[in-house]
């Protein structure tokens, strides 16, 4: 009888075992975002170039109203999940993205699938990776477009807001080394 409780006892700790290690396995560290070789100045220029890029495919008169491009925000760290980025598990790099964007207020005739598709289109042929426009991706954006150096742009569509159709362009400059005496809660 007492061996009979011992096998069932060592049994049920070998089953409770087997399905609670799976869930205790440790997880792999993944690839890191490679570190860029470009300066916040150089980051800010190409971001805000970009965001105008993207606005210039709009007609003039589709516009009521814009903001931006942000010229100035702090520098975020690249160790954490940041802007709907896959997170991963890494050693603190000490790098740090600029963060920027652009707000466009579109009149009610102006076509936002149109507008996406466009945005869409003029990055085909250059590499880029493009999520789908239906708003289920993880940043639950309307259209997610990332530069193959490391730049990702979040367009997001809310209709009728305060002011008009808001068009919003979130961006993230790629991981880089922040200058000497780089202050987090400073602007650059």
């Amino acid at each position: 009888m007492k061996h009979r409780l011992f096998h069932a006892f060592a049994v049920a700790l070998l089953a409770c075992t087997g399905l609670i290690a799976p869930g205790c396995a440790v997880q792999k560290p993944t690839n890191p975002e490679p570190i860029s070789p470009l300066t916040f100045p150089e980051v800010r220029r190409i971001q805000n170039e970009q965001l105008k890029d993207f606005a210039a495919l709009i007609p003039a008169e589709k516009i009521v109203e814009r903001r931006g491009p942000i010229e100035a925000t702090a520098g975020m760290s690249c160790d954490t999940d940041l802007g709907g980025r896959t997170p991963y598990f890494q050693e603190p790099t000490g790098t740090r993205m600029l963060t920027g964007g652009i707000y466009l207020y579109l009149s009610d005739s102006a076509d936002v699938a149109a507008i996406l598709d466009q945005f869409a289109a003029s990055t085909s042929g250059l590499d880029w990776g493009v999520a789908a426009a239906n708003g289920t991706n993880e940043a639950q954006a309307d259209l997610v477009l990332e530069s193959p150096d490391g730049f990702s742009y979040y367009v997001r569509f809310s209709p009728n807001t305060r002011i008009q159709n808001q068009l919003s362009i979130r961006s993230y400059g790629p991981c880089v080394i922040p200058p000497e005496g780089f202050n987090p809660h400073g602007k650059y």
